[in-house]
């Protein structure tokens, strides 16, 4: 696949599969896509309006029953099939996310195909240790407590542009597991890969219905939402679609699990070990080119040890290759739209009006003239109360923030409206708990920062309500019913 080759809608979809059929939009709707990289178009793809959501429910009602009854060690044949396909067409699916959104191919392949692929075959073990019943003694009268753990019913499952199929992954993973079926409503960024990925559920041999894929606006989504028959909707998005979210779907008492925004504090002490935090600590700020939820885009530097981060980081941006993303040697690639690129600049030229020391590369003289590349930013010497301190930026720009001391960098830490996560860098183990159990943030790393499928992760605060991953992430498709047994 050339960078410059336009891509046609796939063969054989027609924009909506619903019930492991293709069916066109009812509307005709369609939206231009264009190549971050080169500004040139990718294709046309054919978007789902308010009109069609009822069909898909339908769709996925229709499956509900059969993919509840059918058990666990089916429903983990059938996870481990579509991991299966989704490895097999790779390289497709990760170039083209890659053309999408400007991820670079190198990060692609592991956010959109293995990742993904891991976090199926790891919810397809846990489907087939699924307990489903429990008998209890109860404590008021002489029988049993039978408890009954019950799919809670057709999923919508929303997910974002900047890492859409590993997101998808840890939805899809633990709702079919328990027993859901789900309609999946990705960006419309991402309409052509979703063509794609909606290939892969058919060719695994998905049972129709189980999986729905339709790319829509916001009137599709703000529909898909506030149908009745959606009982749970798991999001990952901004902090205002998921307030839009949270409060539609509170209003019908159904379900929901929000991962929102983010701006997190990486809290670096004088004692930290300098060469190990600037070997891992850069690259958790601008991973994505910035564009990640919890980048750790707040770096909060005791006296001691401020200026070789400072130093640390000027290092860093100097060695990063900004470049197209299809480039096997690009570390960054552009942001995802001509309009988040003057955005992101409008925000670095306001910080440094108001005295931030900025520190930057210029960008490289052969990019493609109409692609929308952001040179790597650090902001050194910025107020915690600023904008740019406190706003989610999601580009590669890193505010540099000096505390008094520890005490002082926790207080600024949690000065702010997020909380999905945040790091400490330090050789003190028990200082390092301490300040992570003081920091309000849904989940937190000592000396690095990944998030493990073993675990429950998510935020607090304005970065959003419940938890995904681990093996808890299935209880929240699952509801649990009683029946009170009287000895007779």
């Amino acid at each position: 696949m050339s960078v410059g080759e336009a891509i046609p809608v796939l063969p054989g979809t027609e924009g909506l599969y619903c019930g492991g059929q293709w069916a066109a939009p009812l509307q005709g709707r369609e939206r231009e896509l264009r190549d971050p990289s080169t500004g040139a178009v990718l294709g046309v793809a054919p978007l789902a309006g308010a009109e069609d959501v009822p069909s898909l429910v339908g769709a996925a009602q229709q499956a509900a029953a059969g993919w509840a009854g059918c058990g666990p060690q089916r429903r983990a044949e059938v996870l481990e099939a579509i991991a299966e396909r989704w490895e097999a067409r790779g390289e497709e699916l990760a170039e083209l996310v890659s053309r999408e959104m400007g991820m670079p191919i190198t990060a692609s392949r592991g956010h959109n195909v293995y990742g993904p692929a891991a976090a199926l075959r790891y919810y397809a073990g846990l489907a087939r240790d699924l307990r489903t019943a429990e008998s209890r003694a109860p404590l008021f009268f002489e029988g049993s407590l039978d408890l009954r753990r019950v799919p809670v019913g057709v999923v919508a499952a929303i997910v974002p542009w900047n890492y859409p199929w590993m997101l998808l992954a840890t939805k899809l993973g633990p709702a079919l597991a328990a027993g859901c079926p789900v309609i999946v409503k990705p960006a419309e960024e991402n309409a052509l890969s979703a063509q794609l990925l909606a290939q892969v559920f058919d060719e695994a041999g998905v049972p129709p219905g189980v999986v729905n894929v339709a790319v829509g606006g916001a009137d599709f989504a703000a529909a898909l939402v506030a149908h009745p028959g959606i009982a749970k909707v798991a999001f990952t998005g901004s902090t205002a679609v998921g307030r839009s979210i949270g409060a539609a779907v509170g209003g019908r008492l159904a379900a929901s699990t929000l991962e929102l925004g983010g701006k997190s504090a990486a809290i670096v002490l004088d004692d930290a070990d300098l060469e190990r935090t600037l070997s891992r600590l850069p690259a958790l700020s601008y991973m994505n080119t910035g564009q990640t939820c919890f980048a750790q885009t707040r770096v909060i530097a005791t006296p001691g040890i401020y200026e070789q981060i400072v130093e640390g980081y000027r290092d860093y941006v100097q060695a990063q290759r900004v470049g197209p993303a299809l480039d096997e040697s690009t570390l960054l690639g552009p942001v995802v739209s001509a309009a988040a690129r003057d955005r992101i600049e409008a925000v670095v030229a306001d910080a440094v009006s108001a005295g931030a020391r900025l520190i930057r590369p210029a960008l490289p003289a052969d990019l493609p003239p109409g692609g929308h590349y952001v040179a790597p930013a650090v902001l050194a010497d910025v107020e915690n109360h600023w904008p740019v301190a406190r706003e989610e930026i999601f580009g590669p720009v890193t505010c540099l923030i000096r505390a008094r001391d520890a005490e002082d960098a926790v207080r600024l830490a949690n000065e702010n409206d997020y909380g999905l996560a945040g790091t400490v860098w330090t050789r003190d183990l028990d200082k390092a708990r301490d300040i992570a159990a003081r920091v309000e943030a849904g989940s937190f790393g000592i000396n690095g920062y990944l998030p493990d499928l073993g675990a429950p992760w998510g935020g607090v605060k304005a970065s959003g309500t419940g938890r995904e991953h681990g093996p808890e992430a299935i209880g929240n498709f699952l509801r649990t019913d009683t029946v009170y047994v009287f000895d007779s």
